[in-house]
């Protein structure tokens, strides 16, 4: 007796970029895309929150300090609306790891200059998952 084979429909891993840095967020999302990655860009908080209501986020990269709403704070608010994803927080500025933990639960902090290589990985362990 044969088996038949189901092939699933399985869609693009979708990632939001936000941070208001236009170039850093751009590298970010070429990297991404290098990766078959589908992403979005918000410039904010309150952009990202509204694109996370729209398209379904599979992982984030948040940059700290916003200029309307900063990531962790964005990142609390889209949790609250039952939209749960890993995420990664960026920064130019000094932070104590700790503090960052106990905001929002970040699975990794890059400080900028970005590392585009770390940027690689952490994408591929995560888009690639079960």
């Amino acid at each position: 007796r044969k088996v038949k084979t189901v092939r699933r429909h399985t869609r693009q891993f979708h990632v939001l970029v936000c941070d208001d840095d236009k170039a850093c967020r751009l590298s970010v999302v070429e990297v991404l895309r290098r990766e078959g990655l589908l992403t979005f860009e918000a410039e904010g908080g309150y952009e990202a929150i509204r694109l996370a209501r729209k398209v379904p986020v599979d992982f984030g990269f948040f940059d700290y300090a916003l200029p309307d709403l900063d990531g962790p704070s964005a990142v609390k608010q889209i949790r609250q609306e039952l939209i749960s994803f890993p995420f990664v927080l960026m920064s130019g500025q000094e932070l104590v790891l700790e503090q960052l933990e106990a905001e929002a639960g970040p699975i990794a902090f890059l400080p900028k200059p970005l590392d585009l290589a770390a940027i690689r990985r952490i994408v591929q362990k995560f888009s690639s998952a079960p």
